[in-house]
């Protein structure tokens, strides 16, 4: 503990080791006494050493294999109820329940004491103790045997100090030499195997200096290769993939972390990719993350994850290099077709504007819809690929009334095929969106009046304020949308049949609306129509 600092399995541990002490102190006093009564006294003192010792070893092995995460004192009581309850009946002995009879024995020389114990020594002391025991020694190999060869040798070592106590019990019930029942009672020289054997564990296979059984509990089952260090970095364990990684990378479970890459950190919890080349020169990236292992203020080594990212980040290139093109063609988009379309427009216009030919002027109408169709076409790509390839937070505080009432003044405005109504007071509102919003309104602003059959159209536009959102209601009176098309019109490329529009416009509102974490969906009107419902969260 003054090594690695106080924790709960090395403090059971602690415990363990203190009540061998008691058992072997007071056997050895107990056997040096002549004195009857003090040999009497030494025999009931000696268990409060042995009658805990099931009970702790239970204890440390739960800790130790996480079974419990933390000691409680409802835990400690109920493992030492039963110690207390039979040191209790040690001492009183009523109805020599502990204790039925004591006799002196010479033999070679020196005298003992025989003590016939009662039916509560055989069940509270005997049988509790082996039980506990039992469940103590499978846990240990339990789990070596499922976590792999490194714990074996170690866990067989201290099952054996554990059964060693009830070894020689039988062996002297059973008068097997030199283990006699009327001799010296050799059961206490027990913990003598009980202390080698953990010495050995610890020492040579070092059970409390590796991390412990807990900290590999989901290594095998993991795709991600599982490397556990030591304080001097050097790998100690691994999962199979981690094996696999191993081999790849020509090194070995011994060998220190550098030997899968000089680059990998242990300073800092997560790399995004570590870049290395393997013997044969192929370049690999490895994902790492790592978490220091600590008992009190001492590091013991590290548990570290490797995962195989080479693939990933050839396509994160890939896709990179497809955004730095997507941008190149957004801002042809943006400034030559956009500007080449307007010449076209403005001069299609003004020849239509000069000429009194009939079948001309059907010509240039009809130019002046394809480049009018053109142009909003680059328009929503445009605003689309925006949304796209942004890769920065824009989202912030909005005022909802400034662009609403700007894009429904413009439609109002700009044609006489509708009427336009807004609420009398634009509302004082913010909400999260960024400067796109203009442009959701604007397209379902557009759509109401363009896909509108009714004469004279009517576009109506209300807002409801709620405690976190804000509903902005576009309304019209045109044909409505079906039912089966309510969450169809919102995707990729989808537009009525009758419909003149490019079929991006609804699908860029929903991308957009969906960045700022709101929605949008469509509704019936009274008594006909359709209504665009768009759902912003308040800032």
């Amino acid at each position: 503990m003054r090594l690695h600092g106080r924790s709960s399995d090395l403090g059971a541990f602690f415990a363990v080791n203190v009540g061998l002490v008691l058992w072997t102190g007071f056997s050895a006093l107990k056997l040096l006494q002549t004195d009857p009564s003090l040999k009497l006294l030494f025999y009931r003192f000696l268990y409060f050493g042995v009658a805990p010792l099931g009970a702790l070893a239970l204890l440390f092995t739960l800790l130790h294999t996480d079974r419990i995460r933390r000691v409680t004192p409802g835990v400690v009581a109920a493992l030492m109820a039963v110690p207390v309850v039979f040191l209790a009946l040690l001492f009183a002995n009523p109805h020599d329940l502990a204790i039925e009879g004591t006799r002196l024995v010479e033999t070679n020389g020196v005298v003992v004491m025989r003590v016939d114990v009662g039916l509560g020594h055989v069940v509270l002391q005997l049988l509790y103790n082996a039980v506990l025991s039992v469940l103590a020694v499978a846990l240990i190999l339990y789990e070596a045997v499922r976590l792999g060869r490194p714990y074996i040798p170690q866990a067989v070592l201290v099952s054996v100090g554990l059964a060693a106590p009830f070894v020689f019990v039988a062996c002297t019930t059973f008068g097997i030499p030199p283990f006699s029942s009327d001799g010296v009672n050799l059961v206490p020289t027990s913990a003598a195997v009980t202390s080698a054997a953990i010495g050995v564990a610890l020492f040579r296979y070092r059970f409390l200096d590796l991390p412990p059984i807990a900290y590999t509990t989901a290594m095998e089952e993991s795709p991600d290769g599982v490397f556990v260090l030591d304080a001097d970095e050097r790998i100690v364990h691994v999962n199979d993939r981690g094996a696999a990684l191993l081999e790849r990378f020509g090194a070995a479970v011994g060998d220190p972390l550098t030997g899968v890459s000089p680059d990998l950190d242990l300073t800092t919890e997560s790399n995004d990719s570590v870049r290395t080349t393997r013997e044969d020169g192929e370049t690999v990236y490895l994902s790492a993350r790592s978490q220091r292992l600590e008992r009190g203020d001492q590091t013991i080594g590290w548990v570290i994850v490797l995962r195989d990212v080479t693939e990933l980040h050839r396509q994160k290139q890939t896709i990179l290099s497809q955004n730095e093109k997507l941008t190149l063609l957004n801002q042809i988009i943006r400034h030559d077709i956009r500007n080449d379309m307007a010449v076209i427009l403005g001069n299609a216009q003004l020849v239509e504007e000069s000429v009194d030919d009939e079948v001309v002027r059907e010509r240039l109408d009809a130019i002046i819809r394809s480049g009018e169709h053109a142009t909003e076409l680059t328009e929503n790509v445009r605003n689309l690929m925006a949304t796209m390839l942004d890769d920065e937070e824009t989202n912030r505080p909005t005022t909802l009334a400034g662009p609403l009432w700007a894009e429904a003044s413009a439609v109002r405005d700009g044609t006489s095929e509708a009427a336009v109504s807004l609420p009398g007071e634009p509302p004082d509102v913010t909400v999260v969106a960024d400067d796109m919003l203009g442009t959701v309104f604007r397209n379902l602003l557009t759509n109401a009046v363009r896909h509108n059959d009714a004469d004279p159209a009517e576009i109506d536009v209300s807002v409801e304020v709620r405690d976190d959102e804000a509903l902005v209601r576009i309304a019209d009176n045109g044909p409505g949308i079906p039912d089966d098309r309510k969450e169809e019109v919102f995707g990729r490329g989808e537009k009525g049949l009758e419909s003149p529009g490019t079929g991006l416009g609804l699908y860029l509102v929903d991308t957009i609306v969906s960045g700022y974490g709101g929605d949008v969906w469509v509704e019936d009107n009274d008594p006909r129509g359709a209504v665009f419902v768009v759902r912003l969260r308040r800032a």
